[in-house]
């Protein structure tokens, strides 16, 4: 048998498909750098523009006379409280159910931003309460099916407009938990969990937080409960929202 038939046989790879390989793989590579770089370019833009509704809601508050803000908050704080304290409002629930009547009462962005704009400071001062340090313009508007609570926070370097999503769980025991559906800074969606533990309160290494704090972050359940009079109250069961307004579904009950 001839020798070189025993030997074995070698199979090597030409260079060229190595080449070619190499080729494609930095091609990935810089499409990947691309589309990295695209979407840091992206988020950046999104953090820095301002929500649609937080300006016009700045144009709204700085182009209407404070006289006129005043006057359609006042309206309105003043529709809200006779809309409560009106029984014959109320739809009386058949059987033994003992509320005093069920009622919904709608409140209009445009309203709830205008006394926002014009009584809020005068409410905390009577609370003995304040907004947080570098938070002002605080307003409401809608995402969804989510409350949306918008306000600007600056503080040394950042001078943001903050967007936070809400929503309410109403439990059995006829309280209710306020749940953060998300963040936004600008336009751009935050990871709400890592922006909760920032928060004081929000991590388990800190101390015990104040229950309004703890309320807020949606830790703990509260009462919403609103006074109607020495013998009323009235207690939110529900919660709509659409694009112009809040309703909130309101069942009288007498006060314990």
């Amino acid at each position: 048998m001839n020798e070189s038939m025993m030997r074995p046989v070698l199979h090597t790879r030409p260079k060229g498909r190595w080449k070619k390989r190499l080729g494609c793989a930095a091609v990935v590579l810089l499409i990947i750098v691309l589309l990295a770089r695209g979407l840091f370019l992206y988020g950046r833009h999104l953090w820095r523009s301002e929500p649609t509704y937080w300006t016009k809601n700045q144009s709204f508050t700085t182009q209407t006379s404070q006289a006129q803000l005043t006057n359609m908050a006042d309206r309105a704080f003043n529709r809200v409280m006779s809309e409560l304290s009106n029984s014959s409002g109320y739809q009386r629930n058949s059987g033994s159910d003992k509320t005093l009547g069920v009622r919904t009462i709608h409140v209009d962005f445009q309203e709830a931003n205008a006394w926002l704009a014009t009584r809020l400071n005068d409410w905390l001062i009577n609370q003995k309460r304040e907004l947080p340090p570098g938070v002002s313009g605080p307003m409401l508007t809608s995402s969804g099916d989510s409350l949306v609570a918008v306000f600007r926070y600056k503080h040394n370097e950042i001078d943001q407009v903050f967007s936070v999503l809400l929503s309410l769980e109403f439990l059995e025991n006829g309280q209710a938990k306020l749940h953060v559906d998300g963040i936004r800074g600008g336009r751009l969606p935050l990871p709400t969990e890592t922006v909760i533990v920032q928060l004081p309160g929000g991590s388990d290494n800190d101390a015990k937080p104040s229950h309004t704090i703890a309320v807020l972050l949606g830790q703990e359940a509260f009462d919403p409960i609103l006074p109607i009079d020495g013998a009323r109250q009235a207690r939110i069961i529900g919660m709509q929202v659409d694009d112009d307004s809040v309703s909130l579904i309101i069942q009288a009950e007498p006060t314990e």
